[in-house]
């Protein structure tokens, strides 16, 4: 690989520690959910004669705990959908980062002294909070790591989010595994243990924020926002040569004559997603954020600690043991997704994927983290950030990832209900979901493997060269 593309897959690691934070929490919430102390601080067990039993409450403020950080991401998103476009990438991820951290924060700190409907309606203002910034993180790196990337590598860079989810999940399966595992022989009532486990989901979003202070901003943005000294600078250190290489002048031409295009259209309006040609994208990107929730992976990511439990294994090995191993096939899931897309093709991906789902559905739920992580993990979050056209590319992409975020929120709050009441029966509705999924790739979504940002129109059958008269909302 060169040394543009070095330097690429460096800053997509390192704007991509977005993704971490949200997978830190996802595997954060699912063992502390069943840590001893954290059940008897918010009434989800009372103690009886030294065993923890369920309080009639327990379903609906664990859906409450765990859907409040959700409900917090739609916001997020939607704020970004016009936000970003103002503020450029580096400070929205730079708002994201901070709003994550301080809800970590708020989430540690619940006041022991409050009734525990108090105390539900705390953490969950902090869940919320931090919801928010991983609403602003999951809009926002993405479109980044989109334009800052080489055309020939960019699906790959773009599905580095994805694999920095999955790490992050591991990550906080095993900082977890550690903290039970100290703390095995406390007191029931020491809050300590899930206090730390919390806390710590501030640490990464403290390290993001000052790790921006080393990237650059996007030469699009700065483009759009007709700075193109810094825009030539920026894209001349991204592609590690000198600004008047004529490398960097032909990428630099080939943007600038995208956004004048784009600029002659008119301003980017919620009407101009209903043109022929943007509104079948906008569609795209919504159906595939619902399929990737409701094909069930946050589903077993959220709540396989009671999974794990409810089949027979101890409390300590479900939340220790069973996790970590979970957490390590869904990172390695994702490599062959990482290494297939520019090979294979995004459309693929999605149909194999949404099969193979199918299949290990119907037949154990860690199974389907190896698929799963592969194909709708990933690919939902790249297509979006690099198929929409560019003066429509922060609502678009946004309206796609606060969808997602919508998706996740209702799946969250109503799964510990039908997994009451379904048992196993409840991965049956995902296997239908992961054949929808392949028929709806197969029959509706075109592929844009090796297209540039400024080729998307032409793929999607939007008449950029049109009247901008015609094409003005």
């Amino acid at each position: 690989m060169t040394n543009a593309g070095l330097y690429s897959v460096f800053v997509s690691f390192a704007a991509a520690l977005g993704g971490f934070l949200f997978g830190y929490e996802i595997g954060i919430i699912n063992s502390v959910l069943e840590m001893d102390p954290f059940q008897l601080f918010y009434g989800l067990s009372n103690l009886v004669n030294g065993e923890l039993v369920k309080t009639d409450e327990s379903t609906s403020r664990t859906s409450n705990i765990v859907s409040f950080f959700l409900l917090g991401c739609i916001p997020g998103a939607l704020f970004m959908a016009l936000a970003a476009d103002i503020l450029g990438r580096k400070k929205s991820i730079w708002l994201g980062a901070m709003f994550f951290s301080a809800g970590a924060m708020i989430q540690a700190l619940v006041p022991a002294s409050d009734s525990i409907s108090s105390r539900v309606g705390f953490v969950m203002a902090g869940r919320f909070v931090g919801g928010l910034g991983v609403g602003i993180l999951s809009m926002t790196v993405p479109l980044y790591i989109a334009e800052l990337a080489p055309t020939s590598i960019r699906g790959r860079l773009t599905t580095i989010q994805q694999l920095m989810i999955t790490i992050g999940i591991a990550f906080a399966s095993i900082v977890n595994a550690i903290i039970i595992t100290v703390y095995k022989s406390a007191a029931k009532d020491d809050n300590s243990q899930w206090r730390l486990a919390l806390g710590i989901q501030a640490a990464p979003g403290f390290l993001l924020i000052l790790i921006l202070f080393l990237l650059p901003e996007s030469p699009r943005w700065l483009l759009s926002k007709n700075r193109d000294d810094e825009a030539a600078a920026q894209l001349a250190k991204l592609r590690q040569t000198d600004v008047k290489a004529a490398e960097v002048q032909q990428e630099f031409h080939d943007i600038k004559q995208s956004i004048d295009a784009e600029r002659q259209i008119g301003t980017a309006s919620w009407g101009e997603l209903m043109r022929p040609g943007i509104r079948n994208r906008l569609v795209i990107g919504v159906m595939l954020q619902f399929f990737q929730q409701w094909t069930g992976i946050n589903a077993v990511m959220y709540f396989s600690s009671s999974l794990f439990i409810a089949m027979g294994f101890s409390r300590n090995t479900a939340t220790t043991v069973n996790v970590v191993v979970q957490a390590l096939v869904n990172v390695f899931g994702t490599l062959p997704g990482m290494y297939l897309i520019e090979r294979a093709g995004r459309t693929q991906l999605l149909k194999w994927g949404g099969i193979g789902m199918a299949t290990f559905m119907w037949i154990i739920c860690i199974a389907v983290n190896l698929f799963q992580s592969a194909s709708a993990g990933l690919t939902p979050d790249a297509y979006p950030a690099s198929a929409t056209a560019y003066s429509l590319i922060g609502l678009g992409v946004g309206i796609a990832t606060a969808s997602n975020w919508i998706n996740n929120y209702i799946l969250s709050a109503v799964w510990p209900y039908i997994s009451e009441a379904l048992l196993a029966n409840q991965y049956a509705i995902f296997g239908c979901t992961g054949l929808a999924m392949a028929a709806y790739v197969h029959f509706q979504v075109p592929e844009t493997k090796g297209k540039s940002l400024e080729e998307m129109d032409e793929v999607f059958g939007f008449k950029s060269g049109a009247a901008a008269s015609e094409l003005k909302a």
